[in-house]
């Protein structure tokens, strides 16, 4: 019984020594620094193009009712582009259509839009209470997502809740 224990202790030690040496390799900076030298000038040329396709977007999306308010670009393995928007005002389905035939060759502005209506249909069915929507948050990447921020309606409620 001893024996299979120290065998057993011994293989624990050697998987946590070998993925504590994994750890230390991945966190080295030379690996990084490696990992983005790796990246070519087609690349770089490829993320500046899509980072101007993206920037040229926000007046479009302010037709539709929302304003840009940040651009996130998160130059990464996987890359990703986070934009921050607010909403401005209502606008009808049609018009959201009418904008988007208008500029139906930019391959960002549909999926842009679906998600923003996305985002304006949820805030339709949620009962927010002291809160109101402050951003929607569209992460565009190897894992698309949406993100909705909430915060109180007011700087003296917040007060009050916490207090």
């Amino acid at each position: 019984m001893k024996d299979i224990f120290n065998k057993m202790t011994q293989k624990i030690t050697e998987v946590k020594d070998t993925m504590a040496e994994g750890v230390e390799n991945l966190l080295h900076l030379e690996n990084f620094t490696d990992r983005f030298s790796c990246i070519s000038d087609s690349t770089n040329n490829l993320y500046a193009q899509y980072t101007s396709e993206l920037i040229a977007l926000s007046p479009i999306i302010e037709e539709i009712g929302f304003k840009t308010t940040e651009l996130e670009f998160n130059i990464r393995i996987p890359p990703s582009v986070v934009l921050c928007f607010e909403k401005l005002k209502e606008t009808t389905l049609e018009k959201k259509q009418e904008i988007l035939e208008l500029h139906k060759e930019n391959r960002f502005l549909a999926p842009i839009v679906k998600m923003l209506t996305t985002a304006d249909d949820f805030q339709d069915k949620v009962t927010l209470g002291n809160f109101k929507f402050a951003s929607v948050k569209i992460n565009l990447g190897l894992s698309p997502g949406l993100n909705l921020v909430l915060t109180p309606k007011t700087k003296s409620l917040q007060k009050q809740i916490v207090g």
